[in-house]
């Protein structure tokens, strides 16, 4: 459990309350503290790739917002019809380059968060797999006695 000094964790709650209930040896493998680390590290990898999308968001938009700025100011300059349509082109392009990051940030993340889930997938797949051998190899002992 934990020291005198320690907090007691929620695991070591949950312990308690299935060795409460007589089931001491649900957790004798560490198959739900596993399962929680795995659940930890896969928050934890969200959470770091919402961050750095995040981010990049703020400053795509800052640099933007800058941009922008220097854009609209060379409207003021303008003496010519020519000067006029570059500085608009000048404009747009902007725009179509912040929404070009953002769109690559977006991208980044899904791709982020997809690997997260296919991670957890094949991890959870794989525990699976292993409870459902041990399940049958546990069958066949019993019938071979």
């Amino acid at each position: 459990m934990t020291s005198r000094n320690e907090a007691p964790t929620g695991l070591d709650h949950m312990n308690a309350v299935f060795a409460w209930w007589r089931l001491s040896d649900v957790n004798r493998a560490g198959t739900v503290d596993g399962q929680f680390k795995r659940l930890q590290v896969f928050t934890s990898d969200l959470q770091k790739a919402y961050g750095d999308t995040y981010g990049a968001q703020v400053s795509a938009l800052l640099g933007a917002n800058e941009r922008i700025g220097r854009s609209l100011l060379e409207f003021v300059q303008c003496r010519q019809p020519q000067d006029l349509i570059a500085a608009e082109s000048n404009v747009v392009a902007v725009v179509l380059k912040e929404a070009s990051l953002q769109t690559k940030a977006w991208l980044e993340l899904s791709e982020k968060i997809q690997q997260c889930c296919a991670t957890m997938a094949r991890e959870t797949a794989g525990e699976i797999r292993k409870h459902a051998n041990t399940g049958t190899d546990v069958e066949r002992n019993v019938k071979g006695s």
